[in-house]
């Protein structure tokens, strides 16, 4: 399904993004390497990343490594 028709990406392509390490909706949007322009695709990633956070809250640790601009900004620090 779409979430943001104006990017064209998809709720797979905010899953990938939560997997691979994205905890947060900036995080999200910077490694899809886009911005809100509307906005109204912001509550659906939001609501994705709160689920995101809920489900590994309940399990233990989530192993995902950081998404990729927040481990650039990891390793320049």
């Amino acid at each position: 399904m779409y979430v943001c028709l104006c990017h064209g990406f998809t709720d797979g392509d905010v899953r990938k993004a939560l997997d691979g390490g994205c905890r947060s909706v900036a995080a999200v949007y910077r490694h899809l390497a886009d911005r809100p322009q509307c906005g109204k695709c912001v509550p659906d990633v939001r609501g994705m990343v709160n689920e995101h956070r809920a489900g590994n809250a309940g399990g233990g640790v989530c192993h995902a490594l950081p998404c990729g601009a927040a481990a650039q900004a990891e390793t320049a620090a």
